[in-house]
């Protein structure tokens, strides 16, 4: 079978995140001016707004806002004066680059209906953050408010409450009318401005509400799930995964709108940004430790353990940047959210090498996560064109930003729950087979163990025979030299285990297959001994030796190598056998020689 190299594949996408991630950060910053999407298509020229509007054709339901842009760097121009000012010439893709939290956006376009009915459409933002935007139509010279929506606006004072941001325009026939936008406050490097019809944009409105809600309950279940089942297998899986999926539900709960358009909390961009970006880096940093459990880097060497670390501490340092300044900041944090999975698919396909089970599926929960990454990324970069769209569904699948992301989401999650089934299998066969094992060895014991018992019923017998035989004739050699064998093997079973302090009675019983009461019988018999004093007389003549041939200096390597684990006790006892201390007997040899 031929070998997939993969390395020229992961250098390939490595390179083209990177370049995406620059490109991305570039945008991010070019708030002043017109950097960015939104020099793009200028036409020439500070010429009054030409009017434009959408016709009766079916495929005439949406087009980008040719507006003209002034960026108010202080965000404290008024609508009083912010018709005298500047404004920038329009540009064709309704594209434009999004003010700083400081800052504030102004676009001035011209609305017209050339058709004999009444016209409703909707002037909307693609974007999903917004602490503020205004709608107001020039008269006379003057600007009067038409409607107002955003986070930092009461529920009870907003005009849309809609899941997107956008104004409902009603243009009676011959209608010619001049509005301004003002935005302020998003997270977004750019902001997309369209006109749409007004179903349009409440189908539109509608489906992404639709999209978001399935997408929370999705991710709310999958962290409910490894909440239950997870913390049954392994209390890791549990405290990282679920806090990665929560990680998830919290940044998408507070990026699309939750907490603004269902409960009324008004914290503008400047209080929720660092809070995604902080969610969504924490989400980063479980995912690795999460994958760092799973594929059993622990068993690995140390400089693949040495790389989740340094790659635990970079995720740490970039989410702090990030909370600190989401704006400028940000950067490293986006290019980690993508790189760490490539790093991450790069162990999981020497785990797969090294066969690992679940290593495929999460590798393909990586690569999963990885591809809808790339596609959201490459088409908020570079947008298809939308102005194409005439249903709903054709406006989602013409923005690939929020498909994209759920793709990676639950291409990923679903992957994941492969590789924990894998897992979970695997261990089951392994705790099958070691029960199996278990039992088999047990029965091996049961075995043995009966054989002894049998083998010290034998030699009991035997023994008692002879302890009969010998009672009826003392004289009898043959018993007596029976007797001295058994005090030969009872001698050479505590030599072969001198040095072993834990060979006593009952292991010597064992060794000479008899019961210690036989034992203790049959020495008593031989020599008047009881089987501790029997063993203690043999280590104490054995010590005797090693000093008589002097293979130890000291008593206490007299001591130890003769089995006692007290050089004191040894000392009594030697004195007691030998009548003088075991010193004086090492001095004397000394002397002598």
């Amino acid at each position: 079978m031929k070998t997939v190299d993969w390395g020229p594949m992961i250098r390939t996408y490595v390179i083209a995140c990177v370049l995406l991630l620059l490109s991305l950060s570039a945008g991010s910053t070019g708030a002043e001016g017109t950097a960015g999407p939104a020099a793009a298509c200028l036409q020439a020229g500070d010429v009054p707004p030409v009017a434009h509007a959408l016709s009766d054709a079916p495929d005439d339901r949406l087009r980008p806002l040719r507006a003209e842009y002034f960026l108010d760097h202080t965000a404290a121009i008024g609508p009083d004066s912010i018709i005298a000012q500047a404004f920038q010439p329009r540009t064709c893709s309704g594209i434009f680059a999004a003010p700083l939290p400081s800052q504030a956006l102004w676009l001035r376009f011209a609305l017209s209906n050339p058709h004999d009915g009444t016209r409703h459409w909707a002037i909307g933002l693609m974007e999903t953050i917004f602490d503020e935007v205004i709608l107001f139509e020039e008269e006379g010279g003057t600007l009067s408010e038409v409607a107002r929506t955003g986070r930092t606006v009461d529920l009870a004072d907003r005009n849309n409450t809609a899941i997107r941001t956008g104004f409902d325009v009603t243009m009676q026939p011959e209608d010619d009318r001049v509005f301004y936008l003002r935005l302020a406050g998003t997270f977004a490097p750019t902001i997309t401005a369209v006109i749409m019809s007004a179903d349009l944009f409440f189908g539109w409105s509608t489906l992404k509400l639709i999209m978001t809600a399935l997408f929370l309950g999705y991710v709310a279940t999958i962290a409910l799930f490894s909440l239950i089942v997870f913390r049954q297998i392994d209390v890791r899986f549990y405290q990282y995964y679920t806090l990665y999926v929560l990680c998830l539900f919290i940044y998408s709960f507070i990026y699309d709108g939750w907490l603004s358009k269902f409960f009324g909390v008004t914290l503008p961009v400047t209080k929720l940004a660092p809070v995604t970006e902080f969610f969504a880096g924490l989400g980063t940093l479980a995912i690795v430790q999460y994958c760092r459990v799973l594929l059993n880097v622990q068993e690995d060497t140390w400089v693949w353990r040495r790389l989740f670390t340094l790659l635990s501490a970079v995720v740490i340092v970039v989410i702090g940047l990030a909370v600190v300044d989401p704006w400028q900041l940000s950067g490293p944090l986006h290019l980690i959210y993508f790189i760490s999975p490539l790093i991450l698919l790069t162990i999981a396909i020497r785990k797969i090498m090294a066969g690992l089970p679940q290593a495929k599926p999460i590798a393909c929960a990586l690569l999963s996560l990885s591809l809808g990454l790339f596609i959201a990324v490459y088409f908020f970069i570079f947008p298809m064109n939308i102005t194409g769209a005439t249903y709903a569904y054709d406006l989602v699948l013409l923005r690939p930003l929020s498909w994209g992301y759920y793709l990676a989401i639950v291409g990923e999650t679903l992957f994941m729950m492969m590789a924990i089934s894998t897992m979970v299998r695997t261990m089951q066969t392994e705790r099958r087979s070691a029960v199996v094992e278990l039992a088999t060895l047990g029965q091996q014991v049961k075995d043995i163990k009966q054989q002894h018992r049998e083998a010290e019923k034998t030699t009991t017998a035997r023994l008692e025979a002879l302890e009969t035989a010998l009672a009826d004739d003392p004289e009898n050699k043959e018993h007596l030299s029976a007797r001295q064998q058994f005090l030969e093997q009872a001698t050479e079973s505590v030599l072969d285990h001198i040095a072993d302090q834990e060979f006593g009675v009952e292991r010597l019983a064992s060794a000479l297959a008899v019961s210690q009461k036989t034992l203790g019988r049959r020495l008593k018999a031989a020599n008047g001994q009881s089987p501790a004093s029997f063993i203690r007389s043999v280590r104490l003549n054995f010590a005797r030796n090693l000093i008589l041939l002097d293979q130890y200096n000291t008593v206490a390597e007299v001591a130890h190598a003769a089995g006692f684990s007290s050089v004191s006790n040894f000392a009594k006892h030697y004195r007691q056998e030998f009548g003088e201390a075991p010193s004086r007997s090492i001095s004397v040899l000394r002397s002598i020689q």
